[in-house]
């Protein structure tokens, strides 16, 4: 039974005790994620994961691609709910990152359902060397939110018919409700890719995405207010 250990509770922690309780190894990489890396709220988490797990569960993927590793802890949750002949293919920029990643991927109990791979995401998608596979019934991005769109682009024809991509953080901490900054005439597409204002370039990337994938009948998609907002995105059979 579940016991309030405090008189005022959020609604996050709520949430989490009613969950599936959190594997210990991916516990254990989310502790060392905000002991020793700057940003570990961009890790998944434990209610992330565990929607991610079930739905790696529901859809059975044999080939599933992530853009965005980070920590790893969204792969690991995936990979520990794929059948034995699936494989999951995560792809992360900075290499920087792969010294604290590879061995918490390379020592979990699901290794073996999982490749690591470091390189720009369009670059390695674009290049037919790199290992990768034609075709994913599974797609997570969580990568550079200013191009969204792009990879959207680049890995909708290699989703399976009646596959999936899931787009994290596109609510972008409710600040894609406020219509002033569409309108805001100071603020283009062409300056923020300048860099001139990272956390508005970023943003301006998730509405644009946002709105493109809205109007995109190629596909069905769904909002979701979990976390910072997952958009669950379903491609249509021709």
């Amino acid at each position: 039974m579940f016991k309030v250990q405090s008189s005022k509770l959020s609604i996050e922690d709520y949430i989490e005790a009613h969950s599936e309780e959190e594997h210990p190894y991916l516990h254990a990489l989310w502790r060392a994620t905000h002991l020793h890396l700057n940003y570990p709220r961009m890790a998944s988490g434990h209610v992330q994961g565990q929607l991610l797990r079930m739905l790696v569960q529901m859809i059975r993927p044999k080939q599933v691609l992530e853009l965005g590793t980070f920590t790893g802890y969204s792969a690991l949750a995936m990979a520990s709910a794929l059948e034995s002949d699936a494989m999951l293919h995560t792809l992360e920029v900075s290499d920087e990152q792969e010294v604290f990643t590879r061995p918490w991927i390379e020592q979990s109990p699901w290794a073996d359902r999982v490749r690591f791979y470091i390189g720009d995401a369009l670059e390695l998608l674009s290049d037919r060397c790199s290992g990768l596979p034609d075709l994913f019934d599974l797609v997570f991005i969580d990568a550079d939110k200013r191009h969204y769109l792009d990879y959207y682009e680049a890995v909708l024809p290699r989703v399976s018919e009646g596959g999936f991509i899931l787009a994290d953080n596109t609510l972008w901490s409710g600040q894609v409700c406020e219509v002033a900054l569409r309108k805001n005439n100071e603020i283009t597409n062409k300056g923020a890719e300048s860099g001139a204002n990272a956390k508005e370039s970023q943003l301006l990337g998730i509405m644009s995405f946002n709105d493109f994938v809205a109007a995109d009948n190629r596909v069905e998609k769904v909002i979701l207010p979990l976390r910072d907002g997952l958009t669950i995105i379903r491609k249509r059979n021709h």
